[in-house]
């Protein structure tokens, strides 16, 4: 029943910044509209309130992961789950109130991951909580000062990291009271799944973002480009797209699709507990977002040993996973859970054995070996409830 369930508290949030805050506190919080609700009739010629009102939407629909994290907790059967978005002020400070209610507390990536300031604002009250408070860290190169502080001053019993196991402990070195649970994202199989009939008219399907040169390489990048220059030539038919998608349009794709590409996500560049990159990141996003590869690189990288590296395994190598689109991937770890040419057709870093690896990914009966040998492995050991289960058994519920 549902009184036997494990009381849990998960924190989210809707996007970020102060407009967002002021939106889903005031016209959702107080006023109790949903997402996209219309101003008043007679409010409508405001432009301030028809700005406002702009903000009652999804921000969370084109980073599907964290979409894919919450529901996985809030279908545990063993969890009795309380969502609440930080950024409508109103329901978090109920919840906070509530916080004696609670066994376990959550922090989602979407609420430690682009701006600290209401966690921490929050800090002192979280930290007289009874039950145990997990964190997974968003965007872990980012904030990373403010995200120990947190850590620190809620005493948070567990910390969830994407990373490889070394980097996670290199980072969050400085929380010794907290322990580090290896928790890479997985796959959705509800939304991620195989079409009963698929018809994969596409050789190679890419949708995504290319990353910015403040990541310090380009390996993903060329080799999104070696398939838009040369995929005719080796006889591909390719459909590559530089955009985010919410996620169904995205499995529906995938599904269109035989093959699609990628490369490990993260940095290679962790140096001094990352501070080299968040400098790389600020020139360019913030400061000079026209700069080139070359130039970044020059700047804050050249000369650099690549200390720790911070390159890991994603959402996006899940989901053609569920999808049974085989993937053609840069040689990595993965963080341990892939293996080349068991679960993906790996190529190399220098892009050497490219041809080879196109020529393997058109034989049917290879490529289709491939994806089953892949999806049977995820499916047994790698879907978001396996990774919830892992939390639960480490909070000891």
């Amino acid at each position: 029943m549902k009184r036997d369930r494990i009381k849990t508290l998960y924190l989210d949030a809707n996007g970020c910044g102060g407009m967002v805050i002021k939106a889903d506190t005031i016209l959702r919080g107080i006023f109790g509209y949903g997402d996209g609700a219309q101003a008043p009739r007679l409010l409508r010629r405001v432009p301030q309130v028809s700005a406002l009102f702009g903000f009652l939407r999804q921000f969370q629909a084109h980073v599907s992961y964290t979409i894919d994290w919450r529901e996985a907790f809030c279908e545990a059967p063993q969890l009795d789950v309380d969502v609440c978005n930080i950024n409508n002020l109103v329901h978090y400070g109920r919840c906070l109130l509530a916080l004696g209610r609670y066994d376990i507390v959550v922090v989602s990536h979407a609420a430690a991951g682009d701006d600290m300031t209401v966690l921490l604002k929050s800090a002192r009250r979280l930290r007289r909580r009874r039950g145990k408070l997990v964190m997974f860290v968003g965007n872990e190169y980012d904030l990373l000062d403010e995200k120990l502080e947190f850590i620190r001053a809620v005493g948070a019993e567990f910390i969830c990291s994407q990373l490889p196991m070394p980097a996670a402990q290199y980072l969050y070195r400085e929380c010794p009271g907290s322990r580090i649970l290896s928790m890479p994202h997985a796959l959705n199989p509800k939304v991620y799944r195989p079409a009963s009939r698929p018809e994969r008219a596409l050789d190679i399907g890419f949708i995504g973002d290319v990353y910015w040169p403040f990541v310090g390489d380009r390996e993903r990048t060329d080799l999104i480009e070696a398939f838009e220059r040369e995929g005719e030539r080796w006889g591909l038919r390719c459909h590559i797209r530089r955009q985010r998608i919410p996620r169904t349009e995205w499995a529906a794709f995938l599904n269109t699709s035989k093959g699609t590409i990628g490369a490990e996500s993260g940095t290679y560049y962790l140096n001094d507990r990352g501070r080299l990159l968040a400098a790389a990141r600020e020139y360019n996003l913030h400061q000079h977002p026209e700069a080139s590869f070359e130039e970044i690189f020059e700047k804050f990288y050249r000369g650099h040993p690549r200390e720790v590296s911070g390159k890991s395994i994603s959402s996006r190598h899940f989901e053609p996973i569920g999808t049974k689109t085989c993937q053609l991937l840069l040689e990595g770890e993965y963080n341990g859970v892939l293996t080349p040419d068991e679960h993906y057709i790996s190529v190399r870093k220098d892009r050497s054995n490219i041809e080879d690896a196109v020529r393997r990914f058109k034989d049917p009966e290879y490529r289709q070996t491939i994806v089953e040998r892949a999806y049977e492995h995820v499916m047994a050991n790698h879907t978001y409830a396996h990774r919830v289960r892992s939390v639960l058994a480490a909070v000891g519920a």
